[in-house]
């Protein structure tokens, strides 16, 4: 089994929704299929890295570095008989690492591979609003996280399992369950509050954007002057101010945007952990996609790829919790692509050794770059469709005065019909 299936996670099989005016119903809302297969589980995010930790190293080992930051990343040339030609890999900490012949770009949605496959960048600059691909969507979330109590909480959430409650406002939306926090180990509770920063209009700023001034890490500061995105916080960075401050900004603006019922104010109340993030989005419309050839000093061809994956190549908005399942696919893609390139090059000697050694010059080698477009063609639709679903539910849920009306109607209409449970389950159902 794997670990999920070992109680680290909760199964997710039924929701509530409920509007401003507090109506709403129980159902089976798209998470679990006909046949009763499960496709949507909830976990702490630090328990399932710690999983997927303790796997690459106990299991595969695999050297894993934290605190790693990417700079840039360059070509090196074959300068002698022993040197090796291919990409070197920058790091802030003055590292380098390499060379490598391919660089799979999984490093979130400010990433540094996707300057280089976008602009050419080679990033000896720290990332700036004008280089950087990343929208920021004008959405923004709170999460608080209350921990469970070893004495009065249930550790066994596979038998349990998770149930969501979807809580609209006037301009707001809240989402609670619980998650698994690894096995044998009691559920936590989560919250999330999303809400519309006040300085933007949708990803358009009302104000001159502030390129230089810090990100906003709190949900109520803002500049008179300037609009300053919220930053992603790809790193889930605790906010480390007082916990009582901010259960009073989150009770604040449960208030004002009159979200119904009591399970979001007792989590928040009750919550030692909070996270600020941003929402930010790739558009999926690049001129050179997801793949660049690193170019020598020569010629301009090296046979060298940077290839990007996950938030890199398709950051999409959280909204239907689908970040992660697809990064999962892009890498089963992406290491069948590299498989096949590999099997092919071993068939191609094999062959050479039977016909009594062909030299290296009369062997045609497998076209990398070709299996590497194969593999975003079949991801970059998929992923696509997802990206502009999620977002245009990201901006329905926060609807306010005659939109918030639209949004309730729109949303009880769809799960009557069975739309809601269609979208969901279309994107999780893997498309590789």
């Amino acid at each position: 089994p794997t670990p999920l299936g070992e109680g680290a996670g909760a199964d997710a099989n039924n929701a509530v929704a409920a509007d401003e005016n507090g109506n709403g119903n129980e159902r089976e809302f798209g998470l679990v299929t006909d046949r009763g297969e499960v496709l949507a589980y909830t976990i702490l995010r630090g328990t399932l890295q710690r999983i997927l930790y303790e796997e690459l190293v106990e299991t595969y080992g695999v050297d894993v570095q934290f605190r790693k930051s990417l700079r840039g990343i360059s070509y090196s040339p074959n300068e002698g008989s022993d040197d090796i030609e291919g990409i070197t890999c920058r790091f802030r900490d003055g590292e380098t690492s390499g060379p490598y012949d391919l660089v799979i770009g999984c490093d979130g949605v400010k990433s540094k591979v996707k300057e280089y496959v976008d602009f050419g960048i080679t990033g000896e600059s720290e990332t700036s609003s004008s280089s950087s691909s990343a929208i920021y969507s004008g959405i923004r979330i709170t999460f608080a996280v209350q921990e469970g109590d070893v004495a009065t909480e249930p550790t066994n959430v596979e038998s349990d399992g998770a149930r969501f409650t979807q809580a609209f406002g006037n301009g707001a939306y809240a989402l609670t369950t619980s998650y698994g926090a690894g096995k044998g180990r009691p559920v936590a509770r989560g919250a999330f509050l999303v809400y519309g920063d006040e300085n933007y209009i949708g990803p358009f700023p009302k104000r001159k954007p502030d390129t230089k001034g810090d990100a906003i890490s709190s949900p109520r500061a803002s500049s008179k002057e300037f609009t300053t995105p919220l930053d992603e916080n790809a790193d889930w960075t605790q906010n480390n101010r007082v916990p009582k401050e901010y259960i009073t900004e989150c009770m604040e603006l449960l208030k004002s945007a009159e979200m119904p019922g009591n399970d979001v104010a007792n989590i928040v109340r009750n919550s030692d952990r909070f996270f600020d993030l941003g929402v930010y989005f790739h558009n999926p419309f690049s001129w050179n996609g997801w793949i660049r050839e690193v170019p020598d000093n020569m010629n301009g061809k090296s046979g060298k790829f940077c290839v990007l994956a996950g938030d890199a190549a398709h950051a999409m908005p959280p909204f239907l919790g689908q970040g992660g399942n697809q990064a999962m696919q892009d890498a089963y893609m992406l290491a069948s692509k590299i498989y096949e390139y590999n099997e092919q090059i071993q068939m191609q000697q094999t062959r050479a050794s039977l016909n009594g050694g062909e030299s290296e010059e009369s062997l045609v080698e497998p076209n990398l770059k070709s299996l590497l477009k194969e593999y975003e063609h079949r991801r970059w639709l998929p992923t696509t469709s997802i990206t502009a679903k999620a977002a245009l539910l990201g901006y329905l849920e926060i609807g306010s005065g005659i939109f918030g009306n639209f949004r309730d109607t729109f949303f009880f209409v769809m799960g009557k019909i069975g739309v809601a449970k269609k979208v969901f389950l279309d994107a999780a159902t893997p498309k590789m």
